[in-house]
């Protein structure tokens, strides 16, 4: 799993309002992605940050080596927050949250690759 938080660190107050403004982003395009009404989003955000914790721990997690292990750790947090979203929105759009999440990552990954090739290409012509 990419985590789009972990990308290069600048000092920790600009790192820290560069992770809000992703944050931010992410949950501007998941709400717009998933069609969120604003009482819909607000019992679904509880649950989706509840959710990316759980990620994040299995990700950090040291005692899990076998990258398999760790990757069904995951699908089975996913499999039960499947579950959790439909409390929120459809089914439709419950199963939907997965891609959409990965789309974000996607589009941000693309970004920074973009910039970092950019800053390549400007050094090189220095």
């Amino acid at each position: 799993m990419l985590n789009i938080y972990a990308q290069k660190k600048p000092d920790g107050d600009l790192r820290s309002m560069e992770v809000k403004k992703l944050q931010a982003m992410e949950m501007a395009f998941i709400t717009k992605e998933l069609n969120l009404t604003p009482d819909e989003a607000q019992k679904f955000w509880p649950v989706f940050n509840q959710y990316r914790n759980e990620l994040k721990s299995i990700a950090k997690n040291q005692s899990v080596n076998d990258q398999l292990e760790r990757q069904q750790k995951m699908l089975d947090v996913r499999k039960r927050y499947r579950e959790d979203f439909t409390k929120c929105v459809d089914q439709e759009r419950a199963n939907k949250v997965f891609g959409v999440e990965t789309e974000f990552r996607n589009l941000v990954r693309r970004e920074f690759q973009k910039r970092e090739a950019e800053r390549a290409n400007f050094d090189r012509r220095r």
